[in-house]
């Protein structure tokens, strides 16, 4: 792989403090939240957010590309949308995600990298539950394959990689959907080079397919534990309940996926993010998620996620017994 011509794909970033990380790699992430000191959540959905801009610390000058396409990035409305562009044009790295008017959708950003020109465009999956438009005119792009196909004909000629970020997938899921699947696949069919998933909050596979690079989701590159976060605001700015969701070995773990953008050769690296800092692990047999078993792509498969599922339900649950026990009042009586 040439370092000249490669660019490091990292997972969803909550930058909630300056973690050291060790990277001299141009690098592309997913911003999960927008940067705002203070302002009005919007409501009915869970809301996140951090108050410093802490993505210098951690990226340094390495912060290649930024995408905003997702279901968090307009959790604090226009207010919270533009300070988070403010925050990152000080870091002078480019933004996709976000289209500027109504009729702009699946609006693409152009680079030349090392002279190879890039094109990257986003779409969100409406499974995510999110926030598409705002008043003034922004919106994010909703995943429509037919459309962004569409858009990729369009440019396919003036530029030689084309890559997709999609936010989707089930969260806590190390496997993907079927449906993401092919849709993916279809995607590197239509002229697509490399499709990037964000969402999950859990590391899944990436394979080669065809000539094209798929990464169903990359996991949680950084993002702290939520406790007791108020969610789900009225109109009059009341919350209506809370959210909790503690860290565990799955969120805390990611992908990253290293891409030679003229040569399309790639390297993937497993990171942890733990006491301050982010930490390269090996990759061991063990990983037994990093490959699609094209088994997989049965009518079994949602039996197979369903039991997946089930079973990171209880390991949280027991988990969260150990660290915070809580005894029902009836068995309390009887003891």
């Amino acid at each position: 792989m040439d370092k000249n011509n490669t660019l490091l794909f990292l997972g969803d970033v909550v930058p909630y403090k300056p973690f050291k990380f060790r990277n001299n790699i141009q690098t592309v992430i997913n911003l999960e939240c927008p940067i705002i000191k203070d302002g009005t959540p919007e409501g009915g959905k869970i809301n996140l957010k951090v108050q410093e801009n802490y993505l210098g610390d951690i990226f340094g000058n390495n912060l290649y590309c930024v995408n905003i396409g997702n279901n968090h990035i307009m959790d604090y409305g226009k207010l919270g949308l533009d300070s988070t562009l403010t925050e990152l044009n000080k870091l002078k790295t480019n933004i996709f995600g976000l289209n500027r008017t109504k009729d702009d959708l699946y609006n693409e950003l152009i680079v030349e990298y090392n002279s190879i020109r890039i094109a990257f465009i986003s779409a969100v999956c409406m499974s995510t539950s999110p926030l598409l438009e705002l008043d003034n005119g922004y919106s994010l792009s909703e995943l429509n394959t037919d459309e962004i196909l569409k858009k990729v004909s369009k440019i396919r000629t003036s530029v030689q990689r084309i890559v997709v970020y999609i936010h989707w997938g089930t969260e806590e899921s190390s496997y993907p959907e079927i449906e993401d699947i092919l849709t993916a696949r279809r995607l590197i069919d239509g002229g697509v080079d490399i499709v990037i998933g964000s969402h999950a909050h859990a590391p899944q596979p990436i394979e080669r397919y065809k000539q094209g690079i798929i990464a169903y989701n990359l996991g949680n590159f950084i993002m702290p534990g939520l406790r007791n976060i108020p969610t789900y605001y009225e109109v009059t700015g009341v919350p209506q309940s809370t959210y909790n969701k503690n860290l565990m070995p799955w969120n805390r773990t990611s992908w990253g996926l290293a891409i030679d953008m003229g040569s399309m050769e790639f390297k993937v690296m497993r990171y942890m993010f733990l006491y301050g800092r982010v930490i390269r692990l090996l990759i061991s047999p063990f990983d037994r998620y990093l490959r699609l078993n094209n088994t997989f792509i049965t009518d079994v498969a949602g039996d197979i996620i369903s039991r997946h599922l089930r079973k990171r339900a209880l390991y949280r649950r027991i988990r969260d017994f150990i660290y915070n026990p809580h005894i029902p009042e009836k068995l309390k009586q009887l003891l």
